[in-house]
């Protein structure tokens, strides 16, 4: 089936809440001019308004990255900023560095919230953070993020049904808001019908209007069929991200400079056959398509654009 002409199926603009990069660009590490550069290339193909997704980081890169995208977020360049870390679970990091990761309740952990607050008393860009609700300290955490204007996700996690479920309530408490469930399958512990894991308290949520669902709908990291029933059943819960990274370069286009890709501290690799993974392992990095590919991808398998619109413009 031939992808369909999107400009006719869908004249909206899209929103990518998930995003760490594109074509050579890396929104942690690049220079200013090269992040302006991939922002235009992403509003080129309808992706009008990003927040820059930044991986687990050590405190010393952490403060540049702000340094360099906070007067991007002030002129509305970018939406916001969302640190995907470093407070994650060790066994389901993914792509990003062990090394790096850390406790809330550790003085690390401590020293490197100090840091994000105190960017933030000055310039408030960081708009969310992923946890992963059975660290400990989750709750505090959570209480000192919400007071300062930054929406705690979940993921990266190896939380139980129950860990996960008291994370929502505790969130859901806090903000009145439905909660985010960051690229949601990918990087978290699986179901189990003795041990049902974190999912099941997410299907929960989503059905009470408490749970936002992002899926990364590339193909590679959830598939179709599963896409397929969160639309007949819940499409109110699903954001579609993309979670692209420098090594992700949409249909026809070209990458940005001549850096090799990176996410982070990490240097990733394209493999035809498997897309982004971080160099000399298998680890898939971050997502295959831009939200505009991804759109035409769902409509040639038959989903409706009415409804995958929506899912894109938050």
């Amino acid at each position: 089936m031939p992808i369909p002409d999107s400009s006719r199926a869908c004249s909206a603009d899209f929103v990518d809440r998930h995003i760490h990069g594109i074509a050579g660009v890396d929104f942690a590490t690049s220079s200013v001019a090269d992040i302006r550069s991939g922002l235009e290339y992403l509003y080129s193909r309808r992706t009008t308004r990003v927040t820059a997704s930044i991986p687990t980081v050590d405190i010393t890169q952490l403060s540049a990255s702000l340094e360099r995208l906070g007067p991007l977020v002030a002129a509305g360049l970018l939406k916001g900023v969302h640190l995907e870390g470093p407070f994650i679970a060790r066994d389901y990091a993914g792509a990003h560095p062990i090394q790096a990761v850390l406790s809330p309740a550790s003085s690390q952990g401590s020293s490197y919230l100090d840091e994000v607050l105190a960017h933030q008393r000055t310039h408030a860009v960081v708009t969310m953070m992923t946890l992963a609700p059975e660290l400990e300290g989750f709750d505090a955490l959570v209480e000192t993020l919400v007071a300062h204007g930054i929406a705690p996700a979940l993921g990266h996690t190896g939380a139980t049904y129950d860990q996960m479920a008291h994370a929502i309530n505790v969130i859901h408490a806090l903000t009145e808001a439905p909660v985010v469930i960051t690229h949601a399958y990918n990087a978290m512990r699986g179901f189990h019908h003795r041990d049902p894991g974190p999912m099941l308290a997410v299907l929960e949520a989503a059905a009470n209007d408490r749970a936002i669902v992002e899926l990364i709908a590339d193909g590679r990291h959830v598939h179709l069929g599963l896409i397929r029933w969160w639309f007949a059943h819940h499409p109110e819960a699903i954001r579609l991200v993309s979670d692209a990274s420098a090594a992700t370069v949409p249909p026809g286009g070209h990458p940005i400079g001549d850096s090799l890709p990176r996410l982070g501290h990490a240097q990733l690799a394209y493999p035809e056959l498997q897309g982004p993974v971080v160099t000399d392992d298998s680890t898939l990095a971050s997502g295959t398509k831009d939200l505009l590919a991804i759109h035409d991808n769902l409509v040639a398998a038959g989903v409706d654009h009415a409804a995958v619109c929506p899912a894109m413009r938050d």
